[in-house]
């Protein structure tokens, strides 16, 4: 493994479960010794990425990547313009929104709101969204080429729940299915109990730039529930598409 995968093998540990790690909690998550994570911690410390709390001695993210990510947001606004659509749909289905990117292995969250009322879904943006048992994977792989979709299919698939697909053949199937009604729609396949709506929208690429999705309970999920909720989902992706692309 080179030094940089290394490197970002360490970073991955950290999420809104595990704000600050020690250096031996690391070492083991990451698959490394402690010698060689000490040494990348040293290297990330230098340049803010990396931070050690003086009254625990854990480490925690640094600094150095909000730099990074004001750069990011004032050269592709994406995260601005998404979190705006998105607090448009909660305020429109009083249900839990959330808009997401591709990365290699799944769908990252840039932006999300959940309605201000009881039983409703709570998204973890730090969580990694599987391509095969979202909605919002799905949407986006079902939009996507023939090339992206077999890549994705030749990943490890795990079965996260009892609902998973993780047949490639059945995984083809349900993204045909998908293209052709224009949206993906999961029950159960990520976390029990939650059913997922999702589109794809696109910026200037054949191929998604992302996806705008609902959860809901399963139980709210029905199919005149899911009729009302459509026609909504669609509207967000045309307003998102129009603040992304002037068009």
């Amino acid at each position: 493994m080179k030094t940089v995968d290394k490197a970002l093998a360490v970073l991955d540990q950290f999420s809104l479960e595990h704000t600050e790690l020690g250096l031996s909690e690391l070492a083991r998550m990451a698959g490394l010794d402690k010698a060689a994570t000490r040494r990348l911690l040293l290297a990330l410390a230098r340049h803010g990425f990396i931070e050690q709390v003086a009254q625990t001695r854990k480490y925690r993210l640094g600094q150095g990547f909000l730099r990074l990510a004001r750069i990011r947001e004032a050269t592709v606004p994406l995260a601005r313009a998404a979190q705006e659509v998105t607090d448009w749909l909660v305020e429109q289905t009083a249900e839990t929104a959330h808009v997401s990117i591709p990365g290699r292995m799944g769908m990252t969250t840039v932006a999300h709101r959940m309605p201000n009322r009881g039983h409703v879904v709570n998204v973890d943006p730090a969580e990694l969204l599987p391509f095969h048992a979202t909605a919002s994977g799905l949407a986006w792989l079902a939009f996507s080429g023939p090339q992206t979709v077999e890549a994705v299919l030749a990943q490890p698939r795990a079965k996260i729940t009892a609902a998973t697909v993780t047949s490639p053949a059945e995984l083809r199937s349900m993204l045909a299915r998908f293209r052709a009604q224009g949206y993906a729609q999961t029950r159960d396949s990520f976390e029990a109990g939650v059913s997922s709506l999702a589109m794809p929208f696109f910026r200037d690429a054949p191929e998604p730039a992302g996806t705008i999705a609902l959860a809901l309970p399963t139980g709210d999920l029905t199919e005149s529930r899911r009729d009302a909720l459509l026609p909504l989902l669609r509207e967000a992706v045309a307003r998102l598409q129009s603040a992304l692309t002037g068009l």
